[in-house]
């Protein structure tokens, strides 16, 4: 603003800001007089360099979740309204370290300078923002491979009771990503210290850290925080997306989430519902699950995929957030408890278990092996209960126990040992032929470890076919008929001992003779 005298010099500058008093304090919700004009999310200066969040409104007063140390307020105290929504930084710096909620680094690392900030919470992507998911997650899983697939876009819930080894499939997806330019964000909520030490020590064992973004809200952590890490690993996420980039989101675990706003809930003193969590529980995980997908070309093309982590209560899938979040989601792996007794790793029951989308993204060649082997397991674990409850089987049903038992075998998999597809299809491939349904257990182990380094030697041109064309041409199917054809000729020729040399073996009866009187 000109003098009147039309001087340069302005007079005064105008500032125009919402103030409002702290009325009450209760652990980290604030109610604050005033702010007449504040809107849900905004942020909230409320000095010493603590911030809060707006989260609700009462007739007279705002509610505000607190992010900082809620030790430094005092009653009485002004507060201001900022005019921004919460944001997080963001950017390419962010990969192989370790963050919290807010975006600060929790490692010993530099400070990160961040390329840009992005809004926590945000509309999903509308229907003309996405496409059709047809490219394929590859998750190194041969059972999740095989029978339940995964696309790029889709929110696949990943739940069963505690310590079934959740965690170690969502991993080994992390792993599998390694050289195909996907990035990873493993969201922890809720979890220990030596849990998270765990995952991370398998990152970087695996040579996986350099691609992923790890965002952790620790037992120990405020609850804000831990109601919040989800909504910002998906913001991270947001930023790598436009840039036409594939993204993984690990969120684990969602249950624990539930916990935390539900303790958040009770501090703002809003109604309890079921199971003392909130009526706008769904609504909630809705809103943090509905911003995956693939994103149509206009948008850059990119995509993001959620592996959500749930919990349920001695196999329960009726509970009430286990069965909001299957509603919500694109499919489900679920791990039984009784499959674990048994020795089964990974303890799947794909039975139980279902993908939507996946299978349209499938290759081809996986879709092909297995369409026929998913009956015959299922047949397998049918005859196999039945078995339990009657003294004899038919002929019939030992051929269908014979086949499942092998296929068992070549599924079982160690945790943090993701498999490739070439793999994945040796073994597929071998089990429908029923090449080892004639083997004792430890010759079908044996396959299981030896195949894919022996096909590799043998003719590496099939292993580089498959992976390129990831369809069952005339070529592959050869090739893989030749290497199962060269690996049993070399079994069998180990197992049955070469005929010796003329002149040494004229003593050889004799001596067995003289064995045998004695």
């Amino acid at each position: 603003m000109k003098s009147s005298l039309g001087s340069g010099i302005p007079l005064f500058k105008m500032k125009l800001a919402e103030t409002g008093k702290v009325r009450d304090i209760k652990k980290i919700i604030a109610r604050i007089d005033g702010l007449p004009s504040c809107l849900y999310g905004q942020l909230v200066d409320m000095g010493e360099g603590v911030r809060g969040i707006v989260m609700g409104f009462e007739e007279t007063e705002v509610l505000v979740l607190v992010l900082g140390d809620e030790n430094k307020l005092r009653i009485g105290r002004e507060v201001t309204g900022v005019n921004e929504p919460f944001t997080i930084p963001v950017g390419h710096r962010f990969l192989g370290r370790m963050i919290n909620a807010l975006g600060e680094t929790c490692d010993s690392g530099a400070p990160i300078m961040a390329q840009e900030r992005r809004p926590v919470f945000r509309d999903s992507p509308g229907i003309t923002d996405r496409q059709p998911v047809y490219q394929v997650l590859h998750t190194g899983t041969k059972i999740v491979d095989a029978f339940v697939p995964i696309g790029k876009g889709q929110r696949q819930l990943i739940i069963g009771d505690r310590m079934t080894g959740k965690t170690v499939l969502a991993m080994d997806a992390i792993l599998s990503q390694k050289g195909k330019g996907t990035i990873c964000i493993y969201c922890c909520i809720g979890k220990s210290m030596s849990s998270l030490e765990k995952a991370v020590g398998a990152l970087k064992t695996n040579g996986a850290l350099g691609y992923t973004i790890i965002m952790i809200a620790l037992d120990n952590a405020p609850v804000g925080e831990q109601y919040l890490v989800p909504y910002a690993a998906a913001s991270m996420a947001d930023f790598f997306v436009a840039e036409g980039k594939d993204v993984l989101v690990v969120i684990d675990d969602l249950t624990k989430h539930a916990w935390a706003y539900r303790q958040l809930s009770l501090l703002l003193e809003r109604p309890p519902g079921r199971e003392a969590y909130p009526g706008d529980i769904f609504y909630i995980h809705t809103q943090l699950m509905e911003r995956a997908g693939k994103m149509s070309e206009e948008r850059g093309g990119g995509s993001m995929t959620f592996l959500g982590v749930a919990e349920t209560l001695e196999g329960d899938l009726t509970g009430y957030i286990p069965s909001n979040l299957i509603s919500m989601c694109d499919g489900l792996v679920f791990f039984s408890n009784p499959l674990l007794g048994e020795g089964i790793r990974p303890a799947i029951d794909f039975t139980m278990s279902v993908s939507i989308v996946g299978g349209k993204a499938q290759a081809p060649i996986l879709r092909k092996l297995a369409t026929e082997l998913r009956v015959q397991f299922a047949q397998y674990k049918e005859v196999e209960r039945l078995s339990k409850l009657q003294s004899g089987i038919s002929r019939e049903a030992e051929q269908v126990m014979r086949r499942g038992q092998a296929m068992a075998t070549i599924l079982q998999q160690g945790q943090f040992a993701p498999v490739s597809l070439a793999e994945e299809v040796l073994l597929l491939f071998a089990a429908r032929a029923g090449r080892l349904d004639g083997l004792d257990l430890a010759a079908q182990r044996a396959f299981r470890d030896e195949i894919f380094s022996f096909a590799r030697e043998l003719n590496p041109d099939v292993i580089s076919k498959i992976e390129e064309l990831q369809e069952m041409t005339t070529d592959v199917e050869k090739g893989l008929t030749d290497v199962m054809d060269a690996y049993f000729a070399q079994v069998a020729s180990a197992e049955t001992p070469g005929e010796e040399e003329d002149g040494e073996s004229e003593g050889e009866p004799v001596a067995e003779e003289e064995a045998d009187n004695a």
